[in-house]
């Protein structure tokens, strides 16, 4: 009965096996035999499918309910993967679960956690951010109240969203992506579907960072089909859609979708995400002129995008290592193409400075490009100097 409603949702809402399968994440050959009745879905998996196909519930109530145990492996609300799991009593862990200094003390570790990768290495923050999950498992699996599950499994999703950005500041591309899909899965199992949909736009980022334009376009169009997205996620999406137009050299299109983000993200309150801080960046205060400054470049604007993207540094403050360090090499790419050498130079040397402590892979992508632009411009010291020190930080080995 399940696998036959499935399949009929499928194809009503004009959906492939293999489109269906990019949107739930389960394999194409999993999902036919769900529908061909090999296979019975799981409770998780019918809650992902209605969210999918606006189904509003009705697959599933075709899957036996059967209440979860809290304290069992097959948690929906619990992020599993290869972490080790807290030895905590039962009892321990409800009691802690039914205090609500709890979930505060969570939520201000989680606030300190991002502050620590605006300024650290990605590898020192990710044993404290992996410790962090580790303890919202463990009171999770406590966890009775409804309204408390559905929070602290909103926190879940979001410390598992910024592993996933962790693990693509660390070089990770793959763990990064695997994390981020479990962060879209956790979000529909908390009763939030459209926090979900934010899961795309952060996969689009990864596809621009690796300049795949038809990927970043592709995932940011389904972020914005998606009913449940709410103004925040649409204006972040159509971001990711202009940098993927600006990649390709559509200026129209790109520039459609800067000025459709702007609205959208007007409409938006950024005081807050669900389950904890506002979503996307927290330490640009300008984040249109750097989207605007960084497609501008793309497109072959540099003098337009170093005016947006010198805008947005001033504004941003000096304790933003990361944020300094990637629009900061932005900039000096900018000023470079431009033909402003002394300005790359000394932007770059800012940009150098930030991202010492970093060990960013976002930036070091930024930086590497900014090499290859320097070597032209040999005739220049000043250029040559700032060659040798984008090379030594570009090869500056681990301790």
């Amino acid at each position: 009965m399940f696998g036959v409603e499935l399949r009929r949702r499928r194809v009503a809402a004009g959906k492939s096996l293999m489109a269906l399968s990019g949107d739930l994440h389960y394999s194409k050959g999993h999902i036919s035999k769900i529908e061909t009745g090999m296979k019975q879905p799981t409770a998780q998996f019918a809650r992902l499918a209605d969210a999918v196909l606006d189904a509003d519930g009705a697959l599933s109530r075709l899957v036996p309910a059967d209440l979860p145990d809290t304290t069992s492996q097959d948690d929906p609300l619990v992020p599993l993967w290869d972490l080790p799991q807290l030895r905590v009593s039962r009892t321990a862990a409800e009691t802690v679960a039914e205090d609500d200094a709890t979930e505060q003390l969570l939520r201000a570790q989680f606030d300190g956690i991002r502050d620590m990768g605006k300024r650290l290495a990605p590898e020192l923050v990710i044993p404290a951010l992996t410790a962090q999950i580790q303890v919202v498992q463990a009171v999770l699996r406590g966890a009775r109240n409804p309204e408390t599950r559905r929070r602290l499994g909103l926190l879940a999703a979001r410390s598992v969203e910024y592993m996933g950005w962790m693990a693509q500041e660390a070089g990770m591309q793959e763990e990064s992506k695997k994390r981020t899909m479990q962060f879209a899965a956790l979000a529909v199992a908390a009763g939030d579907p459209g926090l979900a949909s934010y899961g795309l736009v952060r996969r689009a980022e990864l596809a621009m960072y690796v300049g795949d334009a038809i990927s970043t376009v592709e995932l940011a169009q389904r972020a914005l089909r998606d009913p449940h997205a709410d103004a925040r996620i649409r204006g972040l999406a159509l971001h990711r859609l202009a940098q993927g137009y600006a990649q390709r050299g559509e200026y129209s299109l790109c520039r459609a979708a800067l000025d459709d983000a702007e609205r959208a993200l007007d409409e938006s309150s950024s005081d807050a995400g669900p389950g904890g801080p506002v979503l996307g960046s927290s330490t640009i205060a300008d984040l249109g002129a750097v989207v605007a400054g960084w497609c501008l470049y793309d497109l072959g604007r540099p003098a337009e995008a170093a005016e947006l993207l010198e805008r947005a540094l001033s504004r941003t403050q000096p304790e933003a290592r990361r944020a300094r360090a990637l629009h900061g090499a932005r900039l000096a790419l900018a000023y470079e193409a431009a033909g402003e050498l002394d300005r790359m130079c000394e932007t770059a040397l800012q940009a150098l400075e930030a991202a010492r402590p970093l060990g960013s892979t976002t930036v070091r992508s930024q930086l590497s490009r900014l090499s290859w632009a320097v070597q032209r411009r040999h005739s220049h010291r000043p250029a040559r100097e700032l060659h040798v020190e984008i090379i030594a930080a570009l090869h500056d080995d681990p301790v």
